[in-house]
């Protein structure tokens, strides 16, 4: 499998090849928020237009954004099916500054309640067990923003912000995962 930062490095050069001014971790999130959607609603996702709207997948400039982004998918949702072990949210390396770090966290939410809210097919609402409480909590990390606090504090609050958006999207597929379990087992009986 491949590192988080070298697979940083490989979706931030691919979005360049596609001319695309996007974060990493914004695409990433948005990956990990299609892969739970599309668990929730049986609706495959077209990853590229989630990613720019705008995008034609016969422009040859998209190309290998497109492969990347369902290599990612599947990846990613191998992991998530078998229990989480090796999850990780796709953030700035620990040695950019705090703001960076901040930013990549905010972006990463931003981009996971984009794919999983992509269709309009169902509202946070509607998410299982505590679910929706652990969406609104990622809108507002979203908004996150570098404080004035020392640095230190500033890292250990960016570290708890980290494993919190880590667990919580894996919670929140987890929910669902067991809700459709649930109701695929009462259709069976």
């Amino acid at each position: 499998m491949i590192n988080t930062t070298d697979r940083f490095t490989q979706i931030e050069a691919t979005l360049a090849l596609a001319s695309l001014d996007l974060s990493p971790s914004e695409v990433h999130g948005t990956i990990i928020g299609a892969i739970t959607n599309h668990l929730k609603t049986g609706l495959t996702p077209d990853l590229l237009k989630l990613i720019e709207p705008e995008a034609d997948s016969n422009d040859g400039r998209f190309s290998q954004l497109n492969s990347m982004l369902y290599d990612m998918y599947r990846e990613n949702s191998e992991i998530l099916f078998n229990g989480g072990d090796g999850f990780a949210v796709l953030l700035p390396d620990d040695d950019e500054p705090i703001n960076a770090q901040v930013e990549g966290i905010a972006t990463w939410a931003k981009g996971y309640l984009l794919g999983l809210l992509y269709n309009d097919v169902f509202s946070l609402d509607q998410l299982p067990e505590s679910g929706a409480e652990i969406a609104r909590d990622m809108m507002e990390i979203a908004e996150a923003g570098a404080g004035d606090a020392p640095e230190e504090e500033e890292s250990w609050a960016l570290a708890e912000l980290q494993e919190y958006v880590k667990v919580g999207a894996q919670l929140i597929f987890e929910f669902i995962y067991s809700e459709r379990s649930s109701e695929s087992t009462a259709t069976t009986h």
